[in-house]
């Protein structure tokens, strides 16, 4: 069908419509494979890798399908890895938030005001740190710094990427059904579109990342 015409735009959107479903179930499949605890890291960097690529113009759904089966089982070492330290430093936070909302006085609102600033960095770096570990290829511990780094270095792209998940949390609040087929290929979406004006930006200057994009 061509391209022109309200029948070509109605085209592209069922079938865009239909990926984001797709690639949806297959998140949740890929999770519940891996036991959720151990498929949840290696699914959602499949889903970054592979809205990378349908946002690069690459839209046949069962080429995407197939990188997104390859990436899972490529990357199910190492971004589980990464999952397990994302699991530690939040298990960390709770109890050291838990701890200090119970001191008082000076020294418990200091320490209340730095666990609410660790905070705030940890979801920053939780958001950031899947879609580095998808564009980049670095040592290990250098996704955890990058990740802050680049919502350090492009503070309006980090607090649009918030307001935007903000109001993907409403709507999928007002409408709950749309959750079990888009809340997760719909916000992975929204990430790797706000990430590629971050990298298009980097890549526009003198570059913090000296390194290739293998992924």
């Amino acid at each position: 069908m061509g391209a022109n015409g309200w029948k070509g735009k109605l085209y592209w959107f069922v079938e865009f419509v239909t990926m984001l479903a797709v690639l949806q179930l297959m998140w949740i499949g890929l999770t519940l494979m891996g036991l959720v605890v151990l498929g949840i890291s290696p699914a959602t960097v499949g889903l970054f890798v592979v809205m990378r690529k349908r946002m690069q113009g690459q839209d046949d759904l069962r080429s995407l399908t197939a990188d997104y089966w390859k990436t899972y089982k490529a990357e199910f070492v190492n971004s589980n890895k990464i999952g397990l330290v994302i699991m530690v430093i939040g298990y960390f936070l709770i109890l050291n938030l838990r701890l200090v909302l119970t001191m008082g006085g000076t020294t418990g609102f200091a320490m209340v005001a730095l666990m609410v600033m660790l905070s705030i960095l940890y979801a920053v770096m939780v958001m950031n740190i899947f879609q580095v570990f998808a564009h980049y290829d670095l040592p290990f511990s250098r996704y955890f710094s990058a990740s802050l780094l680049l919502s350090i270095s492009f503070p309006v792209q980090a607090i649009g990427s918030m307001m935007g998940l903000y109001v993907l949390y409403r709507i999928f609040l007002y409408i709950p059904g749309l959750l079990p087929f888009f809340g997760v290929s719909v916000t992975i979406l929204f990430l790797t579109w706000m990430s590629s004006q971050v990298f298009r930006l980097k890549g526009e200057s003198d570059g913090t990342f000296q390194v290739e994009e293998s992924k």
